[in-house]
């Protein structure tokens, strides 16, 4: 793992997700079917507006509305980081699901941190 633009604050990698292939591609019906899984798999309605996405580190970009709410973005930002694995205390207790951590290990590991 390498960190680039696309290098999410949670150490996911926006070039391999699903709603900012669509958005990047302009493909409506992609967001509509990633909308309508995403309604079904998280318990909150989501319509293909909240999907846009042009990464979660694009200034000024569109973000899907999951990852702008995100804790591990938020709290990562507060403190001046780049992405959560730039954080001293990370891994942390905010990160619950085990894929980020192992990104975000992953991720320090690349790093040097």
């Amino acid at each position: 793992m390498t960190l680039d633009d696309l290098t999410a604050v949670c150490g996911f990698s926006c070039a391999a997700c699903k709603a900012y292939i669509a958005t990047q591609n302009n493909d409506r019906e992609g967001l509509a079917r990633i909308a309508a899984e995403w309604t079904r798999d998280l318990g909150k309605t989501y319509t293909p507006e909240d999907i846009l996405c042009d990464g979660c580190r694009a200034p000024g970009g569109r973000r899907v509305a999951y990852c702008a709410q995100c804790n591990i973005r938020a709290c990562a930002m507060s403190k001046g980081y780049l992405t959560c694995a730039h954080c001293p205390a990370c891994p942390c207790g905010k990160i619950t699901q085990p894929k980020a951590r192992e990104m975000l290990e992953e991720l320090k590991k690349t790093l040097g941190i």
